[in-house]
């Protein structure tokens, strides 16, 4: 497959875009693909199979440590080796599309975010992804990044990535180089296997901070705010 054409694109700049299970290429951008899963995409797609996160995560995923960051990172497996379809596309589409990850929603965008070290302001960049196969550009469907960002449902995945990227940054402002074994394993659970954090958190002295959570879609998001922060203090400490 071809390398995509990728393209800075204003914020207020319009754009012709649309997909459906009309166009030729349909389900073409499920395949050959490596899906990295955030710590929200996780919470949608176990509640939506009705999963515990551990359990999403054993039958679902497979997890490497990232060469850039040192961080456990999360990708949905393949249907096999050769076949490197996405697991949950179908001949009629994603089968779990009311809940896809964000970077699913997001295409054929890309949305960047950095922080100043100095100021600690946040910023946003989005790209424009072309690739030879999608059919989807020829569209008339005229629209802007705000549009696409709310009927896509994109509010509280960026909300949720971007709580992610303040762990980041955290343990690229702590000068650690390498963690351990276990400062990984507690990565992986705070961010990623939040049922078993949960336990975890119950059997610990922090159970008076989750004990109220409720084990639902916006309880899980309030345990990963409070995980997340958690992990800021314990492994890198960050007291922002």
């Amino acid at each position: 497959m071809n390398s995509p054409n990728i393209t800075k694109l204003d914020p207020k700049e319009p754009f012709y875009f649309e997909c459906h299970s009309k166009i030729k290429c349909f389900n073409e951008c499920c395949q050959n693909l490596h899906q990295v899963l955030s710590p929200y995409d996780i919470i949608r797609l176990k509640h939506f199979l009705n999963d515990d996160s551990s359990i999403f995560l054993k039958t679902y995923t497979q997890s490497y440590i990232g060469p850039e960051t040192g961080m456990p990172v999360v990708e949905l497996k393949t249907k096999s080796q050769k076949d490197q379809h996405c697991i949950f596309v179908s001949p009629d589409g994603c089968q779990v599309y009311s809940d896809r990850p964000s970077t699913c929603r997001y295409y054929p965008l890309g949305r960047l975010v950095s922080r100043s070290r100095e100021t600690g302001r946040k910023t946003e960049s989005f790209v424009m992804i072309k690739e030879s196969h999608c059919m989807g550009h020829a569209s008339q469907c005229k629209q802007n990044i705000e549009q696409w960002q709310m009927t896509q449902e994109l509010t509280m995945f960026d909300q949720c990535n971007d709580w992610m990227l303040e762990l980041i940054a955290a343990k690229k402002q702590s000068g650690m180089r390498t963690l351990s074994g276990n400062q990984r394993y507690l990565l992986y659970m705070g961010c990623y296997d939040l049922d078993t954090f949960r336990q975890y958190a119950i059997d610990s002295d922090l159970k008076s901070a989750i004990n109220t959570l409720p084990n639902s879609i916006s309880g899980d998001v309030q345990l990963l705010e409070f995980s997340l922060k958690w992990l800021q203090q314990t492994i890198f400490g960050d007291q922002s």
